[in-house]
């Protein structure tokens, strides 16, 4: 599903380069003998519009790879930003038998970055790309977005490890910690 999503978006940036680049020839048909400095106001919008929507093509492209297993080490994760970090556990979650990963919005998401189902059991799960030990706060958020979701399990998955007081608050009020080792079990 996410595949299909993120290739429409492609196909309508496409129309929109199209339809930049009309426009920009219209521009120059219509507007160079009038007022030449409108002209190049005008030629520099439709260009601008053009570059970002390759820009956008370009990022949503290199989103559209399907995750196969075996293909990646945790250190490999390592460098990616927390969006690709996401969306990236949302492919590996599907290919290690979830029936449905997705991510939530990026603001205001309740301390819960990925929703994911799997033999009926929901699991809202925060993600933690760092490159140090993962605290207590990241267990706080996920307990209480897992009640906002309405899921059966919180997760808090990160490519590094954990403190021995977020293993301890986890234990107590029973959030799943996934660390690096099993980040590249999954893998």
């Amino acid at each position: 599903m996410k595949t299909k999503h993120i290739t429409f978006q492609i196909v309508l940036l496409y129309l929109s380069c199209i339809l930049c680049l009309a426009g920009f020839i219209l521009t120059l048909r219509y507007q160079s003998a009038t007022i030449p400095s409108l002209t190049i106001v005008a030629g520099g919008f439709w260009w601008i519009l053009i570059l970002f929507c390759i820009y956008k093509i370009c990022r949503l492209s290199h989103r559209r790879v399907v995750f196969h297993k075996g293909i990646y080490a945790p250190r490999d994760l390592d460098e990616i930003d927390g969006v690709d970090f996401e969306e990236l556990t949302c492919d590996i979650l599907v290919a290690n038998g979830f029936e449905m990963a997705e991510n939530t919005q990026a603001s205001s998401d309740f301390g819960v970055d990925v929703l994911a189902r799997k033999d009926g059991i929901t699991y809202a799960i925060q993600c933690k790309r760092y490159h140090d030990t993962v605290g207590i706060e990241a267990v706080q958020q996920v307990y209480a977005g897992r009640d906002y979701y309405e899921c059966h399990v919180a997760v808090v998955l990160t490519n590094q490890y954990f403190t021995s007081s977020a293993h301890k608050l986890a234990d107590k009020i029973g959030v799943v910690l996934w660390d690096r080792d099993m980040l590249e079990q999954l893998l």
